[in-house]
């Protein structure tokens, strides 16, 4: 259900174009040059990543990108008319001036391959950032709501990963993550570009976009606070900082991050388009954010729960789980770091919401095999399930890119082998910093240690 209030109200935001207003206005703020114009983008789409689908996040990304890229392409294409004009009337004519036009084609043809650079770099960027972004909020992926909902399935007693938690664990690394991908494209790709376009054509093209989009609505105001008021819910259900305010009702039910998801999805239903007009029709209709609802992950998901169960329930966990306890004679976080590597691998070609689903059950068991938190094996090796950035059927918002950018396979694969590595190796060091800060991984705690015991009983009996 948290998944389902998750996609309605993401489905609200791409309704009234709240996504692309603010994409837009971050790609002013930071700036057109070239290089910051890239880190506009990146920094745009892990935003927005957060909070709606990795594949409507490149589908917003990828117009905006579309019209920069041809503002710049303009003036080759020009050239190039020009110039192939210019050798058709000089045939036969001086030699000094047709070595010229000559070298004007070598110029023209070297522009363009700069511009196709531009081009696979921008793509990539987006990429990265929008698979990036997807692991800074608990509702950011599928794969998130996988680990959420087996750790729930196989661990009930567990209350460490909340909304607030796993976005002061993830965030910090999605940021570093980002940075260092926009760092890396900016060194292979812009750094040693020749004829860089010009910022005021960048800016003017953008300004162009934004200004499309005509004054903040009532609409748009009114998405803006339901969906603050849902962080905010989120972020307070239950604060290690603040007394969370399911303590302040009183409630003796235990309340999910999935209620206040419905209630405000709920209320999107009801509430006026605009308030001024309470006859306008409301927020949503179900009508039209239906057909927009990705149903298929939302049965891959059921089934992925329904299959951890029953991993669970037949034993299978638990053999799975005992056979890979022999790897108990290396270090806990040379374990970690192997399967952190596995898992984004094993995502390049398989989606990483049946990754998750496959692995995340047997490690947990592995993880109890060991005296260790399963949250040690279960919360890295799920980041990692969105690291595929080498190959464009990594995932939706892979192939996006690679289409749009018009690459070959080598364009994501070379620089995608760095990506993978480097964001792996950040993954492991923040689970064994702030990881260790919020979650004590190394330690066994008394919730998995009694689900491991009723589990056994369970199989005895």
């Amino acid at each position: 259900m948290l998944l389902l209030g998750g996609f309605i109200m993401a489905a609200a935001v791409e309704e009234c174009k709240l996504h692309e207003r603010i994409a837009l206005k971050i790609l002013l703020t930071i700036g057109t040059e070239i290089k910051w114009l890239m880190l506009g983008f990146m920094i745009s789409t892990m935003f927005v990543s957060m909070w709606i689908s990795i594949t409507a996040t490149c589908a917003l990304m990828s117009p905006i990108a579309e019209a920069v890229l041809k503002r710049i392409n303009t003036p080759i294409k020009r050239n190039k008319l020009l110039s192939r004009e210019l050798t058709k009337n000089l045939e036969g004519s001086d030699t000094s001036l047709t070595e010229s036009v000559i070298d004007d084609h070598e110029n023209v043809d070297f522009k363009h391959l700069e511009s196709h650079t531009i081009r696979v770099t921008l793509f990539l960027g987006i990429c990265y950032a929008a698979n990036l972004g997807g692991t800074g909020t608990i509702i950011g992926t599928a794969t998130n709501m996988v680990f959420k909902g087996m750790l729930e399935e196989l661990y009930p007693e567990c209350k460490e990963i909340t909304f607030t938690t796993w976005m002061f664990y993830n965030i910090p690394g999605m940021i570093i993550c980002v940075l260092m991908g926009w760092i890396y494209l900016w060194m292979i790709y812009i750094r040693c570009l020749k004829h860089k376009p010009s910022k005021e054509d960048l800016h003017e093209i953008i300004s162009r976009k934004y200004a499309e989009l005509g004054a903040v609505t009532y609409h748009e105001a009114e998405v803006v606070i339901l969906f603050s008021v849902l962080i905010l819910l989120w972020l307070f259900r239950e604060s290690n900082l603040l007394t969370g305010w399911i303590h302040l009702i009183g409630s003796d039910k235990t309340i999910g991050d999935a209620v206040p998801a419905i209630a405000i999805s709920f209320l999107a239903f009801i509430l006026p388009s605009d308030i001024r007009d309470l006859n306008s029709r409301p927020i949503l209709e179900w009508k039209k954010i239906q057909p927009k609802l990705p149903w298929n992950v939302l049965l891959i998901v059921g089934g992925g729960f329904a299959l951890g169960d029953g991993a669970q329930k037949s034993g299978l966990s638990k053999l799975i789980g005992e056979y890979l306890g022999r790897m108990r004679m290396f270090p806990p976080s040379v374990v970690v770091a192997i399967m952190v590597f596995i898992a984004s691998l094993v995502t390049e070609i398989m989606t990483n919401v049946v990754t998750a689903t496959v692995l995340l059950p047997s490690f947990s068991q592995m993880a109890v095999g060991m005296g260790v938190n399963p949250l040690l094996v279960m919360l890295p090796i799920t980041v990692a399930c969105s690291y595929a950035f080498m190959l464009p059927v990594g995932g939706p918002g892979n192939a996006i890119s690679f289409e749009n950018g018009h690459m070959k396979t080598q364009d994501m694969v070379r620089p995608g082998i760095v990506m993978n590595i480097a964001c792996c190796c950040v993954q492991i060091i923040m689970l064994n910093t702030l990881g260790v800060v919020l979650f004590d991984p190394y330690t066994l705690p008394p919730w998995a240690n009694m689900t491991n015991m009723l589990s056994n009983s369970s199989l005895s009996s």
